[in-house]
């Protein structure tokens, strides 16, 4: 079993999501109309979009695994992740780094 989840992960092409694209990116905004998916603020200007990596891997972009979340709903995420430890700390600094 991958990332990708089970059943026909072969027929995914597993390269194509390795990074956070600007094309991926806009398909995830697209369908959540420009809104944060938690508590729907409109994004503009500094309030731009961070993004939840839903299964917890941060090499599986997939749009289907991401959800476009404003800062205050994304420092959810991160002190969630921070209570898993070492691991989890390192994840959150580099999914800011990366812009996830």
């Amino acid at each position: 079993m991958s990332f990708f989840g089970t059943g026909n992960s072969e027929n995914i092409d597993k390269k194509k999501y390795e990074s956070l694209t600007l094309s991926i990116r806009q398909t995830v905004l697209e369908r959540s109309h420009h809104r944060c998916q938690k508590c729907s603020v409109k994004f503009r200007g500094s309030n731009g979009p961070f993004f939840e990596h839903i299964n917890g891997s941060l090499k599986d972009n997939r749009p289907s695994n991401l959800r476009s979340l404003c800062d205050k709903c994304f420092e959810h995420v991160k002190k969630k992740e921070s209570r898993k430890g070492f691991l989890g700390g390192m994840r959150n600094n580099l999914g800011q780094m990366f812009g996830n």
